[in-house]
């Protein structure tokens, strides 16, 4: 199934809102990973009451500080310019 060309623009923000969801992750079509950030998330706010929530959210934060690096090539791959 074709899909409409990702925006380079709407990833950042994707990444910069709702980064920790994955938001940016789901829109580029890589599920998994997506799944992964909002596990992540979700585990990290579940465990803050035991204090070792700061784990799972610095995990979270610091893959969506790569990725805010990475996204241009992810973008060019969804789209099919680069393999």
């Amino acid at each position: 199934m074709a899909h409409a060309p990702r925006n380079l623009l709407l990833t950042y923000l994707l990444c910069l809102l709702l980064g920790l969801l994955g938001a940016h992750k789901w829109y580029l079509g890589h599920y998994r990973a997506g799944a992964v950030y909002l596990i992540l998330t979700v585990t990290g706010t579940a465990s803050a009451s035991w204090g070792i929530g700061f784990v799972f959210g610095g995990l979270v934060i610091l893959l969506c500080l790569i990725d805010l690096l990475l996204i241009p090539r992810h973008v060019r791959v969804a789209n099919g310019d680069l393999n």
